[in-house]
């Protein structure tokens, strides 16, 4: 079986080094959102705590 033209070993790399790259981009994307929810998340709890321990102490 011959092997395959070194353009066509290029392009194949190049593509796979691609994909490679936007998957390590959308975790990081990912992982700032999530941080981002929870961050939110952390707020709003600590708000709600505070409304109800001011109306709890009414």
């Amino acid at each position: 079986m011959p092997d395959r033209p070194s353009h066509v070993v290029d392009r194949a790399e190049t593509r796979a080094a691609r994909t490679a790259d936007r998957q390590r981009v959308a975790q990081e994307v990912w992982a700032e959102i999530e941080e981002q929810q929870r961050a939110r998340d952390d707020k709003t709890e600590r708000l709600r705590a505070m409304r109800l321990a001011q109306e709890a102490g009414r």
